[in-house]
């Protein structure tokens, strides 16, 4: 896994509060279908995460931190060429 520094756009964090703020909009049908494509994928990434950790014996110790990491699609190394352009802090370089 890739890290990116806090003020990057792709740092992990950064993604989960999108991609909460999608899950909401997905459950509560105000999400635009075309211009949400993107934010489902995110969102059904955010709840394949939680499934993975609540699944550990140790789930309590899992952060938000872990969650956003395990589950940002853009910070991993196969996704380095469609997200690079993106970083600002050097990570893909």
């Amino acid at each position: 896994m890739i890290q990116h520094a806090r003020e990057c756009p792709l740092y992990s964090v950064h993604w989960l509060r999108l991609a909460v703020a999608a899950a909401g909009r997905l459950i509560d049908g105000s999400a635009e279908q075309e211009a949400d494509v993107a934010d489902e994928v995110s969102a059904m990434a955010l709840m394949d995460a939680l499934a993975y950790f609540a699944e550990l014996p140790e789930w309590e110790t899992v952060t938000l931190k872990d969650v956003a990491d395990h589950a940002t699609l853009m910070n991993t190394p196969e996704n380095r060429e469609r997200f690079g352009p993106q970083c600002t802090c050097g990570a893909f370089a």
